[in-house]
């Protein structure tokens, strides 16, 4: 069952949030509900979806999306939560979710209603319902060798990237399409811990 305050799956413990306890039961969402849903688990599956839940079986839910139908698991959506809604608010850190279908960092910095005005890390912003946004209970740690970043390339764009090596306050990082640079600390960040990843 995932937190529907941080999107983190409970475990034996609370959330980071601290808005859930361990709860082994899992939970069933009344069809209308309206969800964001991921049609599976593992490294290719990272794509998750609006939707609404249109059927039960068992403990799988029937979620049609833009995309069609699919039956996901408890742990594949997060329901909207009026709960959530109103913790939503101005400067509130945010796991949004983008047009790619991957959730990233931002700031909620404007609200009408259900909805949410988001700018996330990147500087890109939009408007979403705010069902599409979770608290980020945690933050990014520095950046470590082996880690993977967001880096200003040469031309100003910031592009991901993994650190290759550190030297004081300087990254050596390698981007995406081999190339590879020493970027100064303080043009460079890391993602918070995600809880869309598990």
């Amino acid at each position: 069952m995932r937190c529907t305050q941080c999107g983190w799956i409970v475990g034996k413990e609370r959330c980071p949030c601290g808005a859930s306890l361990p709860n082994f039961v899992k939970m069933s969402f009344p069809v209308g509900t309206r969800v964001v849903a991921r049609p599976g688990r593992g490294p290719s599956m990272s794509v998750w979806m609006p939707g609404e839940v249109v059927a039960h079986q068992g403990p799988l839910h029937q979620v049609t999306t833009r995309a069609g139908q699919y039956w996901v698991e408890s742990d594949d959506l997060l329901a909207e939560s009026a709960d959530r809604e109103k913790v939503l608010e101005d400067d509130t850190r945010v796991w949004a979710l983008w047009l790619d279908g991957r959730w990233y960092p931002g700031t909620i910095d404007k609200m009408q209603g259900p909805l949410r005005h988001v700018t996330w890390d990147d500087g890109d912003a939009m408007w979403l319902d705010a069902y599409q946004t979770v608290v980020l209970a945690t933050e990014a740690e520095p950046p470590e060798e082996g880690g993977m970043v967001i880096a200003k390339r040469w031309d100003g764009e910031f592009q991901p990237g993994r650190v290759e090596q550190k030297e004081g306050v300087r990254y050596r990082v390698v981007f995406s399409d081999g190339e590879d640079a020493w970027i100064p600390g303080d043009d460079l960040y890391t993602f918070p811990p995600s809880p869309f990843q598990h």
